[in-house]
């Protein structure tokens, strides 16, 4: 179809082609193509439904407009390269967007009876929700649900770095294995949305008691681990360990109810208790066994 062609049919048809697009959710935009003097091309507006207008912030005075003439000169830019690139590579190219909408483009060049390009055919769809719920299911696959910590999976990456990182620096890596002493109590006598608003605090408390550098995750029920990083000393992790105990045997207020509630921790180390990151997790399980056997509300270091 030549350029004219188009032209005449736009002009005689475009009442009808408006109606056609109207009720679409996709954006379709139609550039006209044009060489200036410098070789540069430039594109036009010749077509656009309500969709594409109302996401891109455009009414119908647009028309016979270049995209400089309408967008701020960064974003007339991103857009003028990927027209550009459609024309030049003579075929459909796919393009996505980034902003508060996310569009997903396929940019079609139409040539003339003499193989010119005189437009290109542009349809977007917006797919903000389903890029906004893939990134939601990827957050879950790495992070508790409940408390927002990271969750067994993230937390063995975490470890594995942190191993490979003490390792090439001569540095050790802690372990604190922590599981609440009463916390089944908590579920039986206050319900189990006190329960979870508990451990919701639990997790701001210990994530409160550590560097920025350092890991609060979440196993599960009231199962959490801290991974200290850049250890030097054991007395470092002892030094945390009793900040940590401190911090968890005050007071718990939780819609309306006050309450204390102490916790037992098992310490590992790398490389003195383990040399791996499952076998370090492991051992400080068995330590947190003998720190309860103890009297709870206490830590306790991992021997073999």
């Amino acid at each position: 179809m030549s350029k004219l062609d188009i032209e005449t049919l736009i002009s005689q048809y475009g009442d009808i082609l408006n109606s056609f697009f109207h009720h679409m959710s996709d954006m379709f935009f139609l550039m006209s193509v044009e060489e200036a003097e410098s070789h540069d091309l430039q594109f036009r507006y010749v077509l656009m439904n309500p969709a594409a207008m109302q996401v891109a912030g455009l009414t119908e005075d647009a028309y016979g407009k270049r995209m400089e003439d309408v967008y701020p000169e960064e974003k007339a830019s991103v857009l003028k390269s990927m027209y550009t690139k459609a024309v030049e590579s003579r075929v459909p190219i796919h393009f996505t967007s980034e902003g508060d909408v996310v569009g997903e483009s396929i940019l079609s060049p139409i040539f003339n009876k003499e193989g010119v390009c005189t437009h290109v055919f542009s349809v977007t769809r917006d797919i903000t929700e389903r890029k906004n719920l893939e990134s939601r299911l990827e957050y879950l696959a790495y992070h508790d649900g409940l408390t927002g910590l990271p969750n067994r999976r993230l937390l063995s990456i975490h470890l594995q770095n942190a191993i490979a990182k003490a390792k090439a620096n001569a540095e050790m890596v802690a372990v604190l294995f922590l599981d609440c002493d009463d916390f089944k109590q908590i579920n039986d006598t206050l319900g189990h949305s006190t329960g979870d608003l508990f451990l919701q605090m639990l997790a701001e408390r210990l994530t409160s008691c550590v560097r920025e550098g350092d890991t609060v995750a979440r196993l599960g029920g009231d199962e959490f681990i801290v991974l200290l990083t850049g250890i030097q000393s054991r007395q470092q992790v002892e030094k945390v360990s009793k900040r940590i105990l401190l911090a968890l045997q005050k007071p718990w207020e939780i819609e309306e109810n006050t309450f204390l509630c102490t916790t037992s921790m098992g310490i590992a180390l790398y490389p003195h208790s383990a040399t791996g990151g499952d076998q370090l997790l492991t051992n400080a399980d068995k330590a947190l066994y003998a720190a309860k056997a103890a009297g709870r509300n206490q830590y306790h270091f991992y021997t073999p």
